[in-house]
């Protein structure tokens, strides 16, 4: 359990929840017998539903195996744990497929005719330096290194800094990573400097994940996108994924600033088909419109921060 941060135990115990929230709605009695077969019917039901992804059903499952298993892990909810490989199968890692940058600066412009310049902002910032969404919203000035001026003119990101007690999802402390370290980034930089003196505390004091999450959910019908293909947690791998095709870092840069322990982790941004297949998920008719507004963004995310 002490291998387990913070914010994934809070996970499990919110699945957890869920589950016997559901199970009480429907009258069914939770059990070390009805245990197993209760949870496949309660993933069973989730995977009906749209929006939710298989791993939705692994926090529950590990949740409980972490949390309530009493016995050798390989017999504790082996039911469970086949419909969740199968629900897998079915959706293979669709919602950590990568899209391209001109996707993600299309949804930034709609954040910005919205009046969510923290969404806006927000994005962009997970996008260049592969946040996750939940680092990128904590964010607090206490986790940031200003810049110094002369050839130490970028600002940085203490993701957990040690005198706060945080740590990583994997277990560590003071990971840090540039903003905008590359040329093209310049006005990145600028909107860092002004977004930083308008939040003082802070950098996302009115976002919730929840929030943060239905807009993006909205976004992508409003945008005639064909699925839900924009999320904050893909926002990373795309990051990650544009770098790679544009040739801006290697993989060993990409892994380093991801903070990917293995290189396996990283090898998957090779494989530029997928990123350029998501393409599909455009509408036609809107192709022209998101290259014209993803070339436009940078100027308008200034405009907006002034």
């Amino acid at each position: 359990t002490l291998k387990v941060t913070q914010r994934t135990l809070d996970s499990y115990h919110k699945h957890i929840q869920d589950f016997e929230s559901w199970a009480r709605q429907h009258n069914h009695r939770v059990n070390l017998d009805s245990l197993d077969r209760l949870v496949v019917r309660y993933m069973t039901q989730l995977a009906l539903e749209e929006e939710v992804q298989p791993s939705a059903s692994a926090y529950l499952v590990f949740g409980l195996q972490l949390l309530r298993c009493n016995k050798p892990k390989v017999e504790f909810l082996p039911l469970s744990k086949e419909a969740l490989a199968g629900w897998r199968k079915l959706a293979p890692g669709g919602m950590r497929l990568p899209v391209p940058e001109e996707f993600i600066f299309d949804f930034a412009h709609l954040a910005l005719d919205d009046g969510h310049v923290d969404i806006a902002f927000g994005m962009i910032l997970q996008y260049d330096t592969y946040l996750r969404p939940s680092e990128c919203l904590g964010l607090e000035q206490q986790h940031l290194g200003f810049p110094a001026g002369g050839r130490y003119n970028k600002w940085s990101i203490v993701v957990a800094p040690f005198q706060l007690g945080a740590t990583t999802k994997t277990g560590k402390f003071d990971d840090s990573v540039l903003v905008a370290d590359k040329s093209d980034r310049a006005w990145l930089t600028q909107a860092m400097d002004l977004y930083v003196k308008q939040h003082p505390g802070k950098l996302f004091p009115k976002l919730t994940l929840a929030k943060y999450e239905a807009w993006f959910r909205n976004a992508a019908g409003k945008l005639k996108y064909k699925s839900k293909c924009v999320m904050p947690h893909i926002l990373r791998h795309s990051g990650a994924s544009n770098d790679a095709y544009h040739k801006r870092r290697s993989l060993l840069d990409i892994q380093k600033r991801g903070r990917w322990e293995a290189k396996k982790s990283v090898s998957r941004y090779e494989k530029h088909a997928l990123l350029l297949k998501r393409w599909e998920q455009a509408a036609a008719d809107r192709l022209p419109a998101i290259r014209r507004r993803s070339q436009a963004l940078p100027g308008r995310l200034l405009q907006a921060l002034r």
